[in-house]
């Protein structure tokens, strides 16, 4: 949708991880070190990112995705189970992810039960975007439900981390988790569009 909200949006698909895999023990250790409690591979990898890049990223469990991804406000009345086990109702200033299913993320803020990574995820979409820091922070403040993530968007995140820090995760993913890269990067980089 029109970009207020997100002026660049990365996508990136993994096939074959393995989710027998555990995180090794260095990256588990860099985690605690930083005050994050290590959960999965691809979790862990993803805070692993953000805290050497800057840059947030979140998964998605691809057989749980209806339809194509679509970044847009919320509609009046819509709801959306965050991954904290909360049933949440959006507002139409909240900017979301969303499937043909509906919700399925609060936008740099948490990501939904629906399309959680779960111990039998073996197919990933990996998201890398830049989210405009007012949108992030009043819709992590009127949930009252600041992230890591959130936190970071709300003090600005450089645009050109988002294909840096995906490079990043699919590498460790790779060779952690032997999954592999599936087609091309999709980049939808409104940046130049919404200065014209």
């Amino acid at each position: 949708d029109p970009p207020d909200g997100c002026d660049r949006y990365l996508a990136v698909s993994l096939d074959g991880l393995d989710p027998a895999v555990s995180s090794p023990a260095w990256l588990q250790r860099r985690l605690v070190l930083c005050g994050m409690r290590p959960i999965s591979l691809m979790v862990d990898v993803s805070n692993y990112v953000m805290l050497a890049v800057g840059q947030p990223t979140h998964a998605f469990d691809r057989a749980k995705l209806r339809g194509p991804i679509v970044v847009r406000r919320a509609a009046v009345g819509e709801r959306l189970r965050t991954l904290d086990g909360v049933d949440r109702d959006l507002d139409p200033r909240d900017l979301l992810i969303a499937d043909d299913s509906g919700p399925i993320a609060l936008a740099g803020v948490m990501g939904g039960e629906s399309t959680e990574i779960s111990d039998s995820t073996r197919d990933v979409l990996l998201e890398s975007a830049h989210f405009e820091p007012t949108t992030v922070a009043y819709t992590a403040r009127r949930h009252r439900l600041g992230s890591e993530a959130s936190r970071r968007f709300e003090r600005g995140v450089d645009h050109a981390l988002a294909p840096a820090a995906a490079e990043l995760a699919v590498a460790l993913i790779a060779e952690l988790g032997a999954a592999s890269r599936t087609g091309a990067v999709t980049d939808v980089d409104q940046r130049v569009a919404a200065e014209r």
